[in-house]
């Protein structure tokens, strides 16, 4: 009983630590950086990638101890593990409703198992910095792209190949907008003057737009967090790729922004977009996309 109730302590501290870390960050300034160590971590929900982040900012890479065995590295001795929410899942069983609930029958119940999450517990991960051994089998990320002309154009045109495929792509002339999504038609448009790491911002930032409004399609959100959900989203996946728009995104995120709480609320939205969209870049057959596959811990 002792034991429960000191994880029950821990767990109750880090929840208080992530309200806190996200009070924190009072400025667009403090976001987009917070932002930048997020497309670190897109696979953690928010919640663990700030308790990372408050933890140890330095961190680019982290797993568990055996999952660094697994990689052949080592924890080295005396590191100090961070510490994460770990779900704890449970199996329920419920038995399957006939097609035609009208008609009984003399047959055996069908039962269906499922997996719930029944609480968490509070898990160790370590970074690879407290870390040795072999490279081998660690994934390689996209860096350095930023600053050429034809490798900017490259990614831009992989982008907008596989975002048409959920999405009609308009290039648009003489608009003041450098993008937009219709909410009604799907069709996104970009504006075609626009230099690529631009083009790439923005069509990423319309693409957020449409997978946000999928999964939130009645809410109470305004205009405003929408915006910033967007920006944030297109500032996360840009730095995924290597690519840094904070001199844009800074700007946009604080003409949005009315109150820092809006962060608090959209932060589990920006985690849960921005995860979509980088995965989806990863499985697409491109394989400049495919090397942004990881898995975690």
């Amino acid at each position: 009983m002792e034991k429960m109730n000191k994880n029950q302590e821990k767990i109750k501290a880090a929840l208080e630590r992530i309200d806190t870390g996200l009070a924190t960050i009072n400025t667009d300034e403090d976001w987009c950086k917070y932002l930048a160590f997020q497309s670190l971590f897109y696979t953690y929900s928010a919640g663990n990638a700030m308790l990372i982040y408050l933890q140890n900012p330095e961190a680019s890479y982290v797993k568990g101890f055996k999952a660094w065995n697994q990689l052949g590295r080592y924890v080295k001795k005396g590191s100090k593990g961070l510490a994460i929410l770990a779900p704890c899942f449970r199996k329920t069983e419920t038995f399957k409703e006939p097609d035609n609930k009208s008609h009984y029958q003399d047959a055996e119940g069908e039962k269906v198992t499922k997996r719930e999450i029944g609480g968490f517990r509070i898990a160790y991960v370590y970074d690879i910095a407290d870390t040795d051994g072999s490279d081998e089998h660690l994934p390689v990320l996209v860096k350095g792209l930023s600053g050429n002309d034809a490798e900017l154009k490259a990614i831009y045109e992989k982008l907008h190949t596989i975002i048409s495929l959920d999405h009609h792509i308009e290039d648009v002339h003489g608009t003041a907008s450098k993008g937009s999504y219709n909410l009604d038609t799907g069709v996104i448009c970009i504006r075609s003057d626009l230099e690529y790491l631009q083009k790439i911002k923005t069509i990423l930032h319309e693409y957020a737009h449409s997978i946000d409004f999928t999964l939130h399609p009645k809410t109470d959100m305004g205009r405003n967090q929408r915006e910033l959900v967007a920006e944030s989203v297109a500032f996360v996946v840009s730095m995924r790729l290597g690519l840094d728009t904070s001199a844009y995104s800074m700007g946009y995120i604080n003409s949005w922004l009315k109150d820092k709480d809006e962060l608090k609320i959209i932060a589990n939205t920006v985690q849960k977009v921005s995860y979509s969209i980088i995965n989806k870049l990863a499985e697409s057959s491109d394989s400049a996309f495919s090397i942004l596959t990881e898995e975690e811990a």
